[in-house]
């Protein structure tokens, strides 16, 4: 990039995720051909009235190897209590980044169920802004056949329910 900056990096990637904002149908050729991300969603959720979070990849070393951790940030309360009161969720990483295609039905790059019932509960008026997970496997935070930055995330509920979609970028 050229220029200078004062935005600071953190490292690893970030996906911004955005809740779908209504039911749309799923017939493809009614949907946007933009990037929308409301374009993908064909069901609803209790977090599709919620606002947009984040969620982080982040390398980290062990003991036995690299791993990756995904964090997911919230801005308000009710977006992380939402998301919180699933329990469980998918999150896939598709093979590619295109938001206009619909929900994917293709095998995805990496796919993680990530176990909400871990998160410590909240200490009694204090407001949890993170998530943190390690996930079974290091994950490539750059642009390759493996890599994550470009690509499709999507985060469901139990049901397939998409709480969120966004595109993994550099943080």
């Amino acid at each position: 990039m050229c220029g200078e900056s004062n935005r600071p990096t953190f490292g690893g990637t970030i996906a911004v995720l955005f809740p779908p904002s209504h039911c749309l149908t799923s017939n493809a050729s009614e949907r946007s051909l933009s990037s929308s991300p409301d374009s993908i969603a064909s069901t609803t959720s209790s977090v599709s009235s919620s606002a947009s979070y984040s969620l982080c990849f982040r390398d980290t070393e062990k003991c036995n190897g690299n791993k990756t951790k995904a964090v997911f940030q919230f801005n308000d309360p009710e977006t992380y209590e939402a998301l919180r009161e699933c329990q469980h969720v998918d999150m896939r990483i598709e093979k590619y980044g295109d938001l206009s295609t619909g929900t994917p039905t293709t095998t995805p790059l990496y796919s993680f169920r990530l176990d909400l019932t871990r998160i410590p509960p909240k200490k009694p008026g204090h407001y949890q802004t993170e998530m943190e997970f390690e996930l079974p496997e290091s994950l490539d935070l750059g642009v390759s056949v493996k890599g994550v930055v470009g690509r499709q995330v999507t985060v469901s509920d139990a049901d397939g329910g998409v709480l969120g979609v966004g595109i993994v970028g550099y943080n």
